[in-house]
């Protein structure tokens, strides 16, 4: 089972305007804009078939390709208005990354891949377009900073996407691990909850 194949071209199309909007705000050209739109939508499910040794269907189906350059296009020309709403933005953003999360776990369990791997997949489909924008554009990547547990909020919600799944069944998993990732992620931000982090070294020697 399966989300509808509409609304997996929307949420990709929705992060793909989101990742427009993130490279206009930081001055990149116009084609630069889209093409890190392009990326944000589509890289981490492409990444996710490649491992999984399927074709690409963002490459293969004529429809997502041209969703994620129109989303891009509206995120750009919108982005003032975008990045005007923190909270709402980070919400909805919270959510579209949960949904991608569920499509790569589930994609991963309908191929017979390991548990582990599907986990693994699930953050991988959410963030692996939006690490090679950032790096496109000049920016540590989001995964890769202090940016109020986003890699542990997606996490979180891929394991109880496949916790959840076989017991209560797809669409009550979907739910529920949408839930986990946008609520994590929306009360770390709002509550400035930093990254889990390693130890500094002087805090290190100080222990000793």
């Amino acid at each position: 089972m399966s989300l509808p194949f509409w609304f997996e071209v929307l949420v990709m199309a929705l992060n793909a305007g989101f990742g427009a909007a993130l490279a206009r705000s930081r001055d990149t050209p116009v084609y630069g804009t889209l093409f890190a739109g392009l990326l944000v939508g589509l890289g981490g499910g492409i990444l996710r078939d490649m491992m999984l040794g399927t074709e690409p269907v963002a490459i293969s189906n004529p429809v997502f390709i041209p969703a994620c350059i129109v989303s891009g296009l509206v995120g750009a020309l919108l982005f003032s208005r975008i990045v005007a709403m923190p909270k709402p933005l980070l919400l909805l953003q919270g959510l579209v990354l949960g949904m991608l999360v569920t499509i790569g776990a589930q994609k991963a369990l309908d191929l017979r891949a390991p548990v582990m791997s599907a986990i693994a997949l699930g953050v991988i489909t959410a963030t692996f377009g939006g690490l090679i924008a950032d790096v496109m554009t000049g920016n540590r990547a989001a995964i890769a900073k202090q940016s109020h547990w986003l890699a542990s909020a997606l996490v979180c919600g891929s394991v109880a996407f496949v916790i959840v799944s076989p017991t209560l069944g797809f669409y009550p998993a979907v739910v529920v691990s949408v839930a986990v990732s946008a609520v994590i992620r929306y009360v770390s931000v709002v509550r400035n909850w930093p990254s889990p982090s390693w130890p500094h070294r002087s805090q290190q020697a100080n222990d000793k």
